[in-house]
């Protein structure tokens, strides 16, 4: 009886040995390494689609045979972009392109009466100015004044890179004897000029993107915006336009007036945003 059970258990453990020798093993992965330089140095690298978060040079290990697709985007530089770098196993790929050079262009809105701007005013709340030829910021004893404006961004390629953008308004009268900062902040809720009033104003950022001391010199005022810009037109942050207002609204008496886009004595003097951007 136990001559048959050896031998059952030896048939079954032969059966195993056969199948598990008849089952094909996977085959080793196997990896290779891209070593990654470029000409200038310094370009943000991206792998298969995926930013690796390191610039060039760098030697990226651990990479699957086959063909892969390597980026390099440089500031002010075209996009360089291979898509059938061959890595091979236990091997090295090198790769060191020449970057070129992105030409500049340069992009002046200066809308007209189509131009979205506004002045309120907390001394009347319900009035709206969506069609005055000025607007101002600032404040005294009795009000508190603030500028909304927003530009069609259309004519503008969605895929440029901005290099520096500036909004710019001519300050041509003052009251008041003060010197005081204008701070620009980002209008995040939608808004229209012929019905917006004090009482009606949009969400805006808590902190000021960038300001601007505002003196009693008649002068183009100007604010540097090219990141908000940058992400209005990539569409990480919608459109709504911005607000100016006095960075402390308690304490100066003055206000500053500028023109909007509904002047039309002198055309130059209206609202300006330049652009300079490259396509990459």
């Amino acid at each position: 009886m136990k001559k048959k059970r050896f031998l059952i258990l030896s048939l079954l453990v032969m059966v195993l040995i056969l199948i598990v020798g008849c089952t094909p093993s996977a085959p080793p992965v196997q990896y290779g390494t891209i070593d990654v330089n470029s000409t200038p140095i310094g370009a943000k690298v991206y792998l298969d689609g995926v930013n690796t978060g390191q610039a060039t040079p760098i030697v990226l290990t651990n990479i699957g045979v086959g063909s892969h697709t390597i980026k390099l985007n440089l500031f002010h530089y075209k996009i360089w972009e291979n898509n059938a770098v061959t890595v091979v196993a236990n091997e090295t790929t090198h790769l060191n392109p020449p970057l070129v050079i992105a030409s500049e262009e340069t992009k002046t809105l200066q809308p007209g009466p189509e131009g979205i701007d506004s002045g309120i005013e907390s001394k009347f709340p319900n009035d709206t100015y969506g069609n005055l030829t000025y607007c101002d910021v600032g404040n005294n004893a009795t009000t508190i004044r603030r500028t909304y404006i927003k530009f069609d961004l259309s004519t503008v390629p969605a895929n440029a890179a901005v290099v520096d953008a500036d909004l710019k308004l001519y300050h041509y009268n003052g009251s008041g004897t003060d010197d005081f900062t204008i701070g620009l902040y980002k209008v995040t809720s939608a808004w229209d000029e012929s019905t917006i009033t004090w009482n009606l104003q949009p969400t805006c950022s808590v902190d000021a993107e960038i300001t601007s001391n505002i003196t009693a010199a008649i002068a183009w005022k100007s604010w540097d915006i090219d990141t908000l810009v940058q992400a209005w037109l990539d569409g990480s942050i919608t459109n709504y336009g911005v607000v100016l207002k006095d960075t402390n609204e308690s304490s100066v008496n003055t206000i500053a007036y500028f023109r909007t886009s509904d002047y039309t004595s002198d055309t130059s003097k209206r609202p300006e945003l330049v652009i300079y951007y490259y396509i990459p």
